[in-house]
């Protein structure tokens, strides 16, 4: 040190340069510190997950959603994502007083929707209306988890009539309720010149499928057509009624009381000539038609499987409650019931009849001898197998009209023991358990080859070819 205290001086001054760098440095450490806290926090934020119900955030259970972001799909808790989306829940089959949790139905004011462990269908029906079950088919089946039933979103959006969407890099869903649609887009429907969009359940859910059935008032009445959402005519706003069909996405139409079928293209399908028409098979394209108290059926070409000549097409399921017929009017995907005057017979898919029209009924409601309760018969599914009636005895045949036992039986009728349904038929007061008697016979329907006399034919050959002579 000189004698002025230079060096103490100049040591002293780079102590403090020292300090103050180190004191930055933290500073600097801190800030980034900060900065990477807050980023993460946003970044954790992010990545968490929400769910939004019509725009508006919703806390739901983490369970109600299974998310595989593997495949990008995500699979719901129908019970429990139910009361968010304004439906109620029960266990078993609608209409079927059951708890069976394998089943399960929800249902509003407006439709009934009921979903099945292991199926990928979901059956919806107008609820306390006679109107025939409309069957929908997704991509997988209803699933079991942790005793919860899941179904995957498309699901969701068919069984509950709402647009879902999950995007993975926000980590939320989207869900929008169809009376939200219906609010949101009657703004946007006037701003294109119409008045409103149809208040009818059914043709609000062609909202669903980008479509709007509109309405307009004109110096006489109202006219109901259809649009886009960029607001051009699909169908004119000339009809009387509009009704959208949701299983076939097509347009029933109504002008001067008379009903025909639009395409969602706009196209003539079927020619507005009916009284009445009835989708009763998607995937054959068959519609039932009426004119003049008259019934036929036709294909999506418009063209004739059976001819406007019948009195009555398809059986009454409500009769045969047990059988959980699939489609009254197709059974088997083959055999059609029609009925002439008083007699009944069936028509293939080809439109060939296969039985003569000269039936007294279809099924038999004929209680049996047995001391337990039995239900009416319409048909054996195990063998495709449908009973008919004529003078009073029972028969049965397969659904491409092969008969398997001839009309002498007294009854045929099933009973229900755990689930499970027998069929019987009875023949000179001896009850047969038609299974037990169909293998042992060598009976079998046209899903295989074969068939060996037995002891009621053998019994009955005579009388068979008398009444065939």
């Amino acid at each position: 040190m000189d004698i002025n205290g230079n060096k103490l001086y100049n040591s002293e001054k780079d102590k403090n340069k020292n300090t103050t760098k180190i004191v930055i440095i933290l500073i600097v450490i801190l800030i980034l510190m900060i900065v990477g806290i807050i980023s993460a926090v946003a970044y954790l934020k992010k990545l968490q997950f929400k769910a939004y119900i019509d725009g508006k955030a919703v806390n739901l259970s983490e369970d109600i959603f299974i998310i595989d972001n593997s495949n990008n799909k995500v699979y719901v808790s129908i019970k429990e994502i139910a009361p968010y989306l304004g439906y109620e829940t029960h266990n078993g089959e609608y209409k079927i007083l059951s708890e069976d949790t394998n089943k399960c139905y929800v249902e509003n004011a407006n439709e009934t929707a009921s979903f099945y462990l292991n199926s990928n269908k979901i059956n919806k029906v107008i609820p306390k209306t006679d109107n025939d079950y409309d069957s929908y088919a997704i991509s997988e089946p209803v699933k079991l988890v942790n005793d919860k039933l899941y179904i995957l979103s498309e699901g969701i959006e068919k069984g509950f009539n709402v647009i879902f969407s999950y995007d993975a890099e926000k980590n939320n869903i989207q869900i929008y309720t169809l009376p939200y649609l219906v609010t949101r887009y009657n703004s946007q429907v006037k701003k294109y010149g119409f008045d409103k969009i149809s208040e009818d359940f059914n043709n609000q859910k062609a909202i669903l499928y980008n479509m709007f059935v509109v309405s307009k008032k004109t110096d006489k009445d109202e006219r109901i057509g259809v649009i886009n959402p960029e607001g051009n005519e699909i169908i004119a706003t000339r009809y009387d009624e509009i009704r959208f069909n949701e299983n076939t996405q097509e347009f029933y139409v109504n002008s001067n009381k008379k009903v025909g079928i639009l395409t969602n293209n706009g196209e003539i399908k079927i020619k507005i000539d009916y009284d009445e028409i009835k989708s009763i098979d998607k995937n054959l394209g068959f519609y039932l038609v009426k004119k003049d108290n008259k019934y036929g059926i036709v294909d999506e070409h418009a063209s004739y499987i059976i001819h406007m000549e019948c009195d009555e097409i398809g059986i009454d399921p409500t009769k045969f409650t047990s059988n959980n017929i699939e489609n009254q009017y197709i059974l088997f995907n083959n055999a059609i019931p029609v009925k002439r005057g008083q007699k009944w017979g069936l028509y293939n898919k080809e439109g060939d009849i296969i039985l003569p029209i000269e039936y007294d009924a279809m099924g038999c409601s004929e209680t049996g001898s047995q001391n337990k309760v039995t239900n009416s018969v319409l048909i054996i599914p195990e063998y495709e197998a449908i009973v008919i009636r004529k003078d009073k005895t029972y028969g049965i045949i397969d659904a491409t009209g092969k008969k398997l036992v001839p009309n002498v039986l007294k009854t045929v009728y099933s009973i229900t023991s755990g689930g499970v349904d027998d069929y019987y038929m009875e023949y000179n007061n001896q009850i047969y358990n038609i299974k037990e008697y169909f293998e042992e016979n060598k009976i079998i329907s046209q899903k295989n080859t074969g068939l060996n006399t037995n002891s009621i034919l053998n019994q009955t050959n005579t009388q068979t070819d008398t009444e065939t002579n």
